[in-house]
């Protein structure tokens, strides 16, 4: 059929279409697109209220596994009920590619924060942030969910409070782990993975106050000037050392500092 041969940016057109056929949303703009998905800015004509239209990029409508993952994303999201994670208000498909529509989140990524504000976060307010973040984390994964893609792009800050987003790679908590085992903490089913990305996420926000006084790039343990407390427990989270056996064991073992 005509519609198989589209291009992504073709395939556009085809959302714009399907959301004119339906008299309650207006179509606003393209938001972006990811490893799987193609996202579209939407509102609702009665209230004004915005949301996200989130449809499974065309490329992938014959790859069954990753059809299967976009699915996953879908029921993760009904089964979350979290102020901090988007509700998910229905779904279904668009020329035969599954997709949802979920709440618009107006607020700023933590890369947008980073690299476009020129945002500094001091020592202190870095950790007061990752704790922040833990806090929601402890909470997915008591409702059996682990994100596995907790970078700056899918936190944003919502009048002082952090939101996540993008649950595209999230998948069922898997909670008894042999750590030895792990590979890959990224791909981890399980607390190691979201571990390990907050320790990353950290750590993007001490380099945002960093001033580089060579050109030779170090280690971070050597370019931070961090106390010994706060690099062990970056360290922990990275696999660098021993790593916690869970976020809440993360939670009460963050460094108490304050400005």
């Amino acid at each position: 059929m005509w519609w198989k041969r589209l291009s992504e940016k073709s395939f556009d057109q085809a959302v714009e279409h399907f959301i004119a056929e339906h008299p309650n949303f207006s179509f606003k703009k393209f938001l972006g697109y990811g490893s799987y998905g193609r996202a579209y800015l939407i509102g609702d004509r009665s209230s004004e209220k915005l949301y996200v239209l989130k449809c499974l990029r065309p490329k992938h409508r014959h790859h069954q596994k990753t059809i299967h993952k976009f699915k996953q994303e879908i029921h993760i999201l009904q089964q979350v009920s979290l102020p901090y994670v988007p509700s998910i208000h229905s779904s279904g498909t668009i020329q035969d590619l599954p997709f949802f529509i979920m709440d618009y989140v107006n607020g700023q990524t933590f890369e947008q924060l980073i690299f476009q504000e020129g945002a500094k976060f001091t020592v202190a307010q870095s950790l007061a942030i990752a704790k922040q973040l833990l806090e929601k984390i402890i909470r997915l994964h008591n409702h059996g969910i682990v994100h596995r893609d907790l970078r700056i792009p899918n936190i944003l800050l919502v009048h002082q409070q952090l939101h996540i987003i993008d649950f595209g790679l999230a998948s069922t908590l898997k909670k008894t782990v042999d750590i030895s085992l792990t590979k890959n903490p990224k791909q981890a089913e399980n607390h190691i993975s979201d571990l390990y990305f907050v320790g990353h996420f950290l750590l993007f926000l001490l380099y945002s106050d960093y001033k580089p006084s060579k050109k030779k790039e170090k280690a971070w343990q050597h370019e931070l000037a961090l106390p010994i407390d706060v690099k062990n427990f970056l360290e922990r989270l990275l696999w660098i050392q021993e790593p916690f056996h869970s976020a809440l064991e993360a939670l009460q073992s963050m460094p108490q500092l304050t400005d």
